[in-house]
């Protein structure tokens, strides 16, 4: 089973963080609706180098969540496609039967299809792929708050890096590093980290204007990676995304993709609880109640 994502207590700082940053961050990290396990303090993160031969760069793919069984993982993409997988390490963990999850998924680029799913809540990973798809929300959320508070005191979000698991939760550090006056060289050493849980990390960094590397510890990469396959059964339907292998789902040619529209369902739900249009919240989960009730008669 894909582990899923939390944050760990940071440890003590070295040094003290800017009154206005820990301020800051300590107020965002209390009204944080996604209850995170940190206490909220950064810590100075001294040198460090983004070409680190620990870690292995990565992109966010657009899944949406995942199941696993005996069979391997199924990743369900957003267009309602979907994607086999099995370990790519032969000597990876057993894969216990789970109901399908949220999940975030990162593509490992090192050229060997390698793909780490960490399953999160639901709201971060369908906050995450409206800011990929560069979804308007009406009013900003917790992410956009916290980027828009970093870019105001100075700082740039350089880098996140998935650095650990913890039996079966994942661990993220977000570098900021001090943005240097105008026509002097940024100094590596005024940068501060602080412990989050990935799809915090993550949401974070896809917002910002430059693009932020995020990197997978390599060790997490070999053990936990899982690789698309293509199944017998469904190899004649299969075609080609962004450089993988994506199957249909198992329906009648033609007909609409309930998948698809569940998602629709649960992202447009979500969308307005967030702006809270209540009334509209309910009304979207009505629909998306009477969907899984057909579905349910069908199967």
């Amino acid at each position: 089973m894909p582990s899923c994502d939390a944050s760990k207590t940071a440890g003590c700082a070295d040094q003290q963080l800017p009154d206005q940053i820990w301020a800051a961050w300590n107020c965002i990290i209390w009204c944080h609706v996604f209850s995170s396990s940190s206490d909220g303090n950064g810590y100075m993160a001294g040198n460090f180098s983004e070409s680190d031969e620990d870690y292995v760069n990565s992109t966010v793919l657009e899944a949406v969540e995942v199941r696993s069984g005996s069979e391997g993982y199924i990743i369900k993409m957003r267009d309602g496609k979907n994607l086999r997988c099995v370990h790519a390490n032969s000597q990876g963990r057993n894969i216990p039967e789970s109901a399908p999850q949220p999940a975030i998924v990162l593509r490992i680029e090192d050229g060997s299809e390698t793909l780490l799913p960490i399953i999160v809540l639901e709201m971060p990973s369908v906050l995450l792929m409206a800011a990929i798809r560069s979804v308007h929300i009406a009013r900003p959320t917790i992410y956009q708050v916290v980027k828009e508070m970093i870019d105001k005191m100075g700082y740039e979000v350089k880098l996140v890096r998935v650095n650990k698991r913890i039996q079966e939760a994942y661990c993220a550090e977000l570098y900021l590093t001090k943005k240097p006056p105008v026509l002097q060289i940024e100094d590596p050493t005024d940068s501060i980290t602080f412990d989050l849980r990935p799809s915090d990390a993550i949401n974070i960094a896809v917002r910002c204007k430059e693009q932020v590397p995020i990197q997978v510890h390599r060790s997490l990469a070999y053990s936990d990676g899982i690789r698309p396959v293509v199944p017998a059964r469904t190899a004649v339907a299969a075609g080609l995304s962004e450089g993988l292998l994506f199957t249909e789902l198992d329906r009648p040619d033609g007909q609409p993709c309930v998948e698809a529209q569940e998602f629709g369902l649960v992202r447009n739900m979500l969308i307005a609880a967030v702006e809270e249009r209540y009334k509209d919240a309910a009304l979207w989960k009505d629909k998306l109640m009477q969907l899984r009730s057909k579905r349910n008669n069908w199967a």
